[in-house]
């Protein structure tokens, strides 16, 4: 049952670890989860809308899976207010942006290696790599969560318990377990590649208590924080003793509802995150509880995800309109600088990591590109992937700075490539 502390949060006593064996795995095993998986992902299609067939329609869906049709209804009850919102002061406060357009651009043609993944319309989302260089990510198609070995290119996949085609963000943890959200089962859970074994951290089981759980990120003493679109909420979970607490995102400009997706901490441990309505990046101070909402030049800007710095900055991408962002997380200061369109409209702009050398690569899928942006020179640059139309989407950085990526529901077969700058 929730509770209230002194704050006002609201405390929510996790229910005990869901833990379960997944037994041996063995290479039979697999190609029966494949298949089954086959099955499942007729299952799947309902949820999700034509991903082959266009490209505004698989962004939806890989960005929030089961909860598509009502963030859809969601937009067009405040389309109304988000014109009005415009022109109207809200309770939240922002500070002064700027936006800028840059014509420093060059292309160069990608050299990646690619990694195929069976099925081929697995629905591949989110990567992570782990201390042995193992690359981790849900296929949301399949029921699955699964491991690329790069040396190897095997692909070994294992069913969540109750898991309903809805992993989405992943991470791993010091200790090499990896963690995730299932946005569909209602769960944060935990897969221990040691014992083989998954533990669940659930938010309720009714259709009414989903809160749609999106992205996940450790801060430096081990919390683990996390988004909910529909429960409108940042939330901290303690693997510790599983302790959750959460905190309600405020409304934007106008009143206008905003939806939390992507998150970072910044290096003071301060979480920062952008919205999915509204066009505002939010920042919560978690010893406070204060949150404090900046809005972006466009209200219907949908921001999908950032990443902090060693600066003091939070860049982060801009879904609808093809802007890369940054905000001084010193003085609140928003830049906006849009993507320069060498290769088309370079809309689509999903995952963002910052590069030990400060520079920033981010992806789009309508360049068909992985793209670097040095805050230094103001220089973009494209590096255009081999297969055209690829449906590019995650991206994470390895400890050796390679860059890896997941493709699929464009023109091409899903698959994991990586890419050395």
């Amino acid at each position: 049952m929730d509770t209230k502390n002194r704050e006002g949060l609201v405390v929510i006593t996790a229910t005990e670890g869901h833990v379960l064996d997944k037994g041996h795995i063995t290479s039979t095993t697999v190609e029966k989860d494949r298949a089954a998986g086959v099955v499942r992902s007729k299952k799947a299609e309902k949820r999700r809308v034509a991903i082959k067939l266009d490209r505004s329609q698989r962004r939806k869906w890989l960005i929030v899976g089961v909860f598509l049709m009502g963030v859809m209804i969601i937009f067009a009850l405040t389309l109304s207010s988000l014109q009005l919102g415009a022109q109207i002061k809200g309770a939240s406060s922002s500070r002064p942006f700027s936006t800028a357009s840059t014509s420093k651009a060059s292309v160069q043609a990608a050299r990646v290696h690619v990694y195929r993944v069976f099925p081929s319309d697995s629905g591949i989302m989110l990567p992570v790599i782990d201390g042995h260089g193992y690359v981790w990510f849900g296929e949301m198609a399949t029921n699955h969560l699964a491991r690329l070995d790069p040396r190897t290119g095997a692909v070994q996949t294992w069913t969540p318990p109750g898991g309903e085609d809805g992993i989405m963000a992943n991470i791993v943890d010091g200790q090499g377990n990896v963690w995730f959200t299932e946005q569909n089962a209602n769960y944060i859970g935990v897969f221990h590649p040691a014992s083989q074994t998954f533990q669940t951290y659930g938010f309720g089981r009714s259709e009414k208590e989903r809160v749609g759980l999106q992205d996940l990120q450790f801060d430096a003493s081990g919390k683990l924080w996390f988004s909910e679109l529909m429960g409108r909420r940042i939330g901290q979970l303690d693997p510790t003793n599983g302790n959750i607490r959460t905190w309600a995102v405020p409304n934007g400009v106008g009143g206008v509802a905003a939806y939390p997706f992507g998150l970072a901490i910044a290096g003071n441990d301060q979480v920062w995150f952008g919205t999915f309505t509204g066009g505002v990046v939010g920042h919560l101070d978690p010893v406070t509880g204060q949150i404090k909402l900046y809005n972006l030049a466009n209200p219907h800007e949908q921001v999908y995800a950032t990443a902090a710095d060693g600066r003091g900055h939070i860049w982060f991408t801009e879904l609808q309109f093809g802007k890369l962002g940054m905000i001084d997380t010193g003085t609140g200061r928003v830049i906006e600088l849009s993507v320069p369109r060498i290769l088309g409209d370079p809309e689509d702009l999903h995952s963002i990591v910052v590069a030990r050398d400060g520079n920033v690569w981010f992806t789009s899928s309508g360049a068909n590109a992985l793209v670097r942006y040095s805050p230094e020179t103001t220089n973009f640059t494209f590096f255009q992937l081999p297969l055209p139309n690829s449906g590019l989407f995650g991206l994470a950085l390895d400890a050796a700075g390679r860059l890896w990526f997941t493709s699929g529901g464009g023109q091409q077969a899903n698959y994991v490539g990586v890419m050395t700058p």
